[in-house]
C-alpha cells in the first residue's frame, strides 16, 4: 500500500474543503475506503476499499464501480447508466453525493454512500472515490438480508431450472456440471450433450490453443465478468448473447463458476433498425444529413495521412421541382425524388458518396480526386443526367439542377462549414448558367453582407428608418402633373441609405413585406389625401405591390383600410403590379385584381415589357394602364427601339388603357414619345424621386413643370 500513500500525495484541488480532507487522509490514508478513477475504471485504491469490498489490489485494478454492483439498483436504475453518468458529473468539476448498492467479491449486499471529488493528478483530470457504509446503524447490512438463506433448495433449484435466461454451472476444470431448460432451448442441445462436456463449443469465434478470452481472464483476475459474447447453436447458426459469469467459492472450498447468458438477437436487431433510420432518408434509402457528416469527417481523416490529396463535396438542388410539388402533389413529389436519387446512385457508382439533405436537396462526396479539372468534368457529367425528362404513369418531368462545390482541405477540413459553404456556392449557381459554381471567398462575404442586412432590417420599421420618396408623373401633352408614384426608401443613418432594389427582394424572401407594404400604402394614402385638399383635387398616387402582398388573403381588406383611415376616394390610388406577379398564380390574381376593380382603384402593370405576360391574358385582366419599361426610353435613338415603343403604344390605345413612358430622360425622348399618342410619362427630365417638401414645392405649389 506504499503506492497509495504516494499517490495520495501527488493528488491536487483548487477546493479548500476536498484540500482539508486530502490532508486529514493523507496523515491517516487506510482508515476511510477511498479509490481513484480515471475514465470510468479503478486505478489504484487503499486498503480499507479492498477489505470493504473483500478483493485484492490486482483483482480491482483495472474494474469499474459497475463491477461490483448487481445489475439494476433499488431505485430501479441500470447500474452501468447510473455509475456513468454520475463518474461524468464529478468529472466536469462538480462534487457528486450518492446511494449505491455495491456487492463485495463474495456476493455480499454493501449498501453505500459514495462521494466523488474531481482534482488532478499530475496534472491528469482524475476522480476520487470516497466509501461510506450505510443502514440504519450505518453498518454493513447482514448478508442474511436477501433472504435467499432461509428458501428451501428445492424451490431455488426450481427457480433457476425455469429461468428464461440461460444458466450452466461449471466445476474447477470448466466441464459442465448442470444447466437449465432455457439453455438447452436457446442452444438447442440436450441436457445430456451438455452436461460433462467443457463449453467451448459454444463459442461462435475459437480460440487458438493457449490463449484465454475476455470471460477467463477476468474470472482469473478479478472472480467475475459480464459482456458481450457470440454463442453457437447445435444447427451451427450464431447468436449474440450477454454473458454474466461468477467464481464461487464453497465452504469447503469447492470452485464453482455460475454462468447466465441471454440471447440478444431481437435486441440487436432493433439496435440496427434504429440506426439505420438514424443515418438513412426513409424516402430514397440514401445517407442523411447526419450520415453525410460521418462520411466528410472519415474522408477529411484521410487526408491528414496524405496533405498532397483533394477532394470535394457538391451540394446539389434541383430546379424546377416545386411546381411539381404545387402541380400535381407531394405523393408524386416523393415519387420524382426517388427517381432523380436512383439516377445519381447510377451515375456515381465507385465514383461518389451521395446523400440526401432533405427536401429536393442532394450531396455528393468526391475523394482522392487529381485536380480541380477532374471535379468540374464529373460536376457536368452530373449536369447531363437531368438532361432526360423523369417519366412517371406517361406523365413526362423536366427538371434541371444547381450544384455548389467546395473543396476539401482547400476550402476547409471542417465538416459543416464544407456543408455550409457547398450550400452558399449552390445559391450563386441558381442565379448562374450553367448553374455550376465553384465556392470563393466573395460569396461568403456576400452572404454575410446578406445576412447583415437582413438583421438591420428587421428593426428598421421600428426605428423608423423607411420614408417613401415621391416622383412626378405627368401629362405629355400639359406638361402638368397628374399624379405621383410612391418609392420605398431605407435610411439606415444620416449618410447610409438604400434604394428599393437593394432591399425589397430581401423584404419579400423574409416576408418583412407584409408589414412593410403595408405601411407605404398607407403612408401615399395619408400623403395623397393631403396634397388634394390642399392643391389639386384630382391628384393621384401610384403604389408598387409585391407579389406576396398580392396573394396575401387580407390584401383586399388592407387597401379598404388604408383608403378608409384618411377618406381618400378609390379613383385617387394606383396600385403598381409586375407581371411577374400575375404569372405566380394567375388565377388567385385575377380573381384579386377585380376585387381591387370592383372599388375604384386603378391598376397598372409595371415594367410592361420586361416580363412573359401573353397578350390573350393582358386583355382578360381589369387593369387601366401600362408602364413603359425604363429600357425602351434608352432605345428611342434607333429606328427598331422606337418600332417596338410604338407597338406598346398601340397595344394599349387597342386596349383602350392609358400608357405610362418610364425613364424619359431628354427633351429628345419626351418629343419622340408624345408623337406617338396621348400618354404620360415619368423620369428624370420631369424630377428625381424627392421627399414630400420638396415635391410639393416643385410640383404642387407652382403648379407647373419647367
Amino acid at each position: 500500500m506504499i503506492r497509495w500513500q504516494h499517490l495520495l500525495n501527488k493528488l491536487s484541488t483548487d477546493d479548500p474543503v476536498l484540500q482539508d480532507k486530502l490532508s486529514c487522509w493523507q496523515a491517516d490514508p487506510h482508515q476511510t475506503p477511498l479509490a481513484l478513477i480515471q475514465g470510468f475504471s479503478f486505478i489504484s485504491a487503499n486498503s480499507a476499499t479492498l477489505d470493504y469490498f473483500g478483493t485484492e489490489y490486482g483483482a480491482l485494478v483495472n474494474t469499474t464501480p459497475y463491477d461490483f454492483s448487481p445489475r439494476i439498483q433499488s431505485s430501479g436504475r441500470n447500474s452501468v447508466e447510473f455509475a456513468r453518468e454520475m463518474i461524468i458529473e464529478a468529472a466536469s468539476g462538480n462534487h457528486v453525493e450518492f446511494s449505491w448498492l455495491h456487492l463485495s467479491q463474495q456476493g455480499k449486499e454493501l449498501p453505500t454512500k459514495v462521494r466523488l471529488y474531481p482534482c488532478y493528478l499530475q496534472q491528469q483530470a482524475v476522480v476520487l472515490v470516497e466509501l461510506q457504509a450505510l443502514n440504519r446503524r450505518t453498518q454493513v447490512r447482514p448478508s442474511i438480508s436477501d433472504g435467499f438463506a432461509h428458501i428451501p433448495r428445492e424451490i431455488m433449484a426450481t427457480t433457476l431450472e425455469e429461468s428464461a435466461e440461460a444458466v450452466y454451472i461449471t466445476d474447477a476444470d470448466n466441464r459442465i456440471l448442470a444447466v437449465n431448460k432455457a439453455m438447452c432451448r436457446i442452444c438447442g442441445y440436450s441436457a445430456e450433450q451438455l452436461i460433462g462436456k467443457t463449453p467451448e463449443f459454444l463459442e461462435a469465434k475459437l480460440l487458438p490453443p493457449g490463449q484465454e478470452t475476455d470471460c477467463q481472464a477476468a474470472i482469473k483476475q478479478r472472480g467475475f465478468w459480464h459482456g458481450e459474447t457470440l454463442k453457437q447453436r447445435s444447427d451451427g447458426s450464431h447468436f449474440p448473447a450477454w454473458q454474466s459469469s461468477r467464481r464461487i467459492e464453497t465452504d469447503d472450498n469447492a470452485l464453482y463458476h455460475v454462468n447466465i447468458f441471454s440471447d440478444i438477437s431481437t435486441k440487436k436487431l432493433l439496435e440496427t433498425q434504429l440506426t439505420t433510420r438514424a443515418m438513412y432518408d426513409t424516402l430514397t434509402g440514401l445517407p442523411n444529413r447526419y450520415h453525410l457528416k460521418q462520411i466528410l469527417n472519415s474522408a477529411l481523416d484521410k487526408l491528414k495521412d496524405d496533405p498532397s490529396a483533394l477532394g470535394a463535396l457538391m451540394f446539389l438542388d434541383l430546379n424546377g421541382f416545386k411546381n411539381i410539388n404545387d402541380s400535381f402533389g407531394h405523393s408524386m413529389g416523393d415519387r420524382v425524388l426517388q427517381l432523380v436519387a436512383a439516377r445519381l446512385e447510377a451515375g456515381c457508382i465507385e465514383k461518389a458518396d451521395i446523400a440526401r439533405m432533405g427536401g429536393d436537396e442532394f450531396t455528393l462526396v468526391l475523394q482522392e480526386c487529381s485536380c480541380k479539372e477532374e471535379i468540374q468534368l464529373f460536376a457536368e457529367q452530373i449536369l447531363s443526367l437531368f438532361d432526360s425528362p423523369f417519366e412517371i404513369e406517361g406523365q413526362k418531368f423536366f427538371l434541371g439542377t444547381s450544384i455548389g462545390i467546395a473543396l476539401f482541405p482547400t476550402h476547409s477540413d471542417q465538416a459543416g462549414q464544407l456543408i455550409s459553404l457547398a450550400d452558399t456556392a449552390m445559391y450563386s449557381a441558381k442565379k448562374n448558367q450553367p448553374h455550376l459554381v465553384f465556392y470563393d471567398k466573395a460569396m461568403s462575404q456576400a452572404a454575410e453582407l446578406k445576412l447583415k442586412l437582413i438583421n438591420n432590417l428587421r428593426h428598421a420599421h421600428s426605428l423608423k428608418q423607411f420614408n417613401l420618396a415621391y416622383q412626378a408623373i405627368v401629362d405629355l401633352h400639359t406638361n402638368k402633373p397628374i399624379g405621383a408614384e410612391a418609392l420605398l426608401r431605407w435610411q439606415k443613418s444620416p449618410n447610409e441609405h438604400y434604394e428599393a432594389a437593394e432591399f425589397v427582394p430581401l423584404l419579400e424572401e423574409t416576408g418583412l413585406i407584409i408589414t412593410i407594404g403595408q405601411w407605404a400604402l398607407e403612408q401615399a394614402c395619408k400623403q395623397a389625401a393631403i396634397w388634394r385638399a390642399s392643391y389639386q383635387p384630382d391628384f393621384k398616387v401610384s403604389v408598387n405591390v409585391s407579389p406576396l402582398q398580392l396573394e396575401h388573403v387580407d390584401f383586399v381588406g388592407q387597401v379598404i383600410s388604408a383608403l378608409e383611415m384618411v377618406a381618400l376616394p378609390a379613383e385617387a390610388l394606383i396600385l403598381e403590379i409586375t407581371e411577374s406577379a400575375l404569372l405566380r398564380q394567375p388565377e388567385l390574381a385575377r380573381q384579386t385584381l377585380e376585387r381591387i376593380k370592383a372599388l375604384g382603384v386603378g391598376i397598372a402593370i409595371d415594367d410592361f415589357g420586361t416580363g412573359l405576360s401573353s397578350l390573350s391574358r393582358l386583355g382578360t385582366l381589369p387593369i387601366d394602364s401600362v408602364k413603359i419599361d425604363a429600357e425602351f426610353a434608352l432605345r428611342l435613338h434607333d429606328a427598331s427601339g422606337q418600332k417596338l415603343c410604338h407597338a406598346i403604344v398601340q397595344l394599349a390605345q387597342a386596349l383602350d388603357i392609358h400608357f405610362v413612358a418610364e425613364g424619359i430622360e431628354t427633351q429628345q425622348q419626351k418629343d419622340i414619345i408624345t408623337h406617338m399618342g396621348q400618354g404620360f410619362a415619368q423620369g428624370f427630365l420631369f424630377g428625381y424621386p424627392s421627399s414630400v417638401e420638396q415635391f410639393t414645392q416643385a410640383f404642387l405649389a407652382e403648379r407647373c413643370i419647367a
